[in-house]
């Protein structure tokens, strides 16, 4: 029994080491918040506020405000789930855990391509305001040969950087933060001073909605390529000292700042906007535009704040780009370590605590996206629906551990579940419906080809046939998207047999009875699968 004692004693200090040179509790509160805003104001401020007015019109701006309000119940499901569990990667972690291993290689995969779609739209979009000094990287909304070769250059930078250790990155991330909103708070000053109110109104250019409530639900779809970072305290939960108070709070002011930002942003611009010096005709215009605030402040001759907007741009960039990279690797390490989704060797961590071979799938797999995308616009739309599509399956995951582990101790725990968590899983599903069907019918094929890695799951973890069965709620549900989406009014691309807005109405409703039949499945399969820890720790 000594020798055991020993041996386990010895275990212990090992871990403990591992854990102390992996995973240092080094965050607080504000450098938590910071974390997520620097994940947030990262390229989307080159072109989020814009393309919102270009989608909607003048009346864009509030869908800032209308899409914060849908998305901190979302950020707060996953705040309860991180801070209980905390896990590198945790998003791709839960739903196999809560809905078995069907749900969790769909999920999983969908989690992992939505990252992996960050890194083209990052160097796209470091290029594209490059193209602004050298034209030749980026003609007619495409990139070049040289934009290409250029955006790879770029990728590579990335890559190698995500095989160092990055220390005190929090420290740095503020910096750069920070920097940031300051350099942004003088491009807004600077557009300030050529403000006209009459713009808005302007009935030249269709007034405040001229894209009507369409135009508007799809300005909302949009923004969650802004706030897609407030996920990413998350994903860093085990290095935060006190995460039952630092990510709830983070994850709440990350949406509102942020938020403010881009209404901000998208509100001087529109003031500003000079139709003739710009050359357009029409708000719709403004899409696919590779730099629009230089391309404004230049029609306005503002020579300093066209280098401060490009200046912000790749500040912004880089760092994002540094970020969810990592976010990538994490989560393709977590589907290799945990359940064996991927090959067990995508699940190493070297002594350096890097995923090294995870890095370098997304390398690879990021060099063919980037090559294959050509262009910010074309792919835009493709990743904020991977995003959104894993999004959603947390809020089931959270009311079925409710009620499968009670006892686990929950730093933070989501008031009013009931309520909230079916709400957040309807916004995110309906984020998807109004993106259209062109990016539908791609991506969910794309992400039920995650069935595939339930094969190299199976042969880890054998498990009955019933486990799934639990879990096909969730391709059933992804395939009526599909089918749906073609169906519905023109407005979000479909052939108009259910007219607007009886498609919007009808599709929230199938959505919630999906939710309790996912919560269903849950709890009543969960004695079929992995369940998540139970303790009072």
């Amino acid at each position: 029994m000594g020798g055991q004692d020993l041996e386990a004693t010895k275990s212990e200090h090992s871990e403990e080491t591992t854990t102390k040179r992996g995973y240092r509790k080094d965050l607080g509160t504000w450098s938590v918040v910071f974390l997520a805003l620097g994940a947030i104001l990262g390229p989307a401020v080159a072109y989020a506020p814009v393309y919102t007015v270009a989608f909607a019109g003048p009346i864009g701006i509030l869908s800032w405000f209308a899409a914060m309000a849908m998305l901190i119940p979302v950020g707060l499901v996953y705040a309860e789930l991180g801070t209980a569990w905390p896990k590198a990667g945790g998003v791709a972690f839960y739903p196999s855990r809560s809905n078995g291993p069907l749900v969790g290689a769909i999920n999983g995969w969908s989690s992992f391509v939505g990252y992996l779609l960050v890194s083209p739209v990052i160097v796209f979009a470091v290029v594209e305001y490059a193209s602004f000094y050298y034209p030749a990287l980026y003609v007619n909304g495409l990139l070049t040969t040289l934009g290409i070769i250029v955006s790879e250059v770029v990728l590579v930078a990335v890559f190698l950087i995500n095989l160092l250790r990055i220390k005190h990155m929090g420290a740095i991330n503020n910096w750069l933060t920070v920097l940031t909103i300051v350099l942004i708070a003088v491009v807004v000053i600077g557009l300030g001073f050529f403000f006209h109110a009459g713009t808005f109104t302007s009935s030249a250019y269709g007034g405040l909605a001229p894209f009507g409530a369409v135009g508007f639900f799809t300005a909302i779809t949009f923004t969650v390529f802004g706030y897609g970072g407030f996920r990413q305290p998350i994903d860093y939960a085990e290095e935060v000292k006190n995460p039952g108070r630092s990510i709830p709070l983070a994850v709440v002011l990350s949406i509102v700042i942020s938020g403010i930002i881009y209404a901000v942003l998208a509100f001087v611009f529109v003031g500003a906007a000079n139709f003739t010096a710009l050359g357009v005709t029409n708000w719709g215009a403004f899409y696919g535009n590779g730099s629009p605030y230089a391309s404004e402040a230049q029609a306005l001759a503002l020579p300093a704040i066209v280098v401060v907007s490009i200046v912000v741009a790749l500040i912004a960039t880089f760092k994002d780009g540094i970020i969810y990279y990592g976010g990538a690797a994490r989560v393709g390490q977590i589907l290799g370590k945990e359940d064996k989704y991927f090959p067990n060797f995508i699940g190493y961590v070297s002594h350096r605590g890097v995923p090294v071979y995870s890095v370098i799938l997304v390398f690879i797999v990021s060099l063919v996206l980037v090559a294959l995308g050509r262009s910010l616009a074309t792919i835009i739309g493709l990743m904020v629906d991977a995003f959104l599509i894993s999004y959603s399956p947390g809020a089931i995951s959270l009311a079925v551990f409710r009620k499968t582990a009670p006892n686990v101790h929950r730093p933070f725990k989501l008031p009013a579940v009931s309520i909230l968590a079916p709400i957040a899983f309807i916004v995110t599903n309906l984020m998807v419906f109004w993106s259209g069907f062109s990016a539908i019918e791609l991506v969910v094929p794309l992400d039920l080809a995650g069935v595939v890695f339930v094969i190299l799951y199976n042969r880890h973890n054998k498990v009955s046939g019933k486990a799934y069965l639990y879990g096909a709620y969730l391709p059933i549900f992804l395939i009526f998207v599909v089918i749906y989406s073609h169906f519905s009014s023109t407005s979000f691309g479909g052939i108009n047999l259910i007219p607007f807005p009886y498609d919007t109405i009808i599709f929230i409703l199938v959505t919630i009875v999906f939710y309790y039949i996912g919560v269903y499945s849950g709890v009543k399969g969960s004695k079929y699968f992995k369940r998540i820890q139970d303790t009072t720790s």
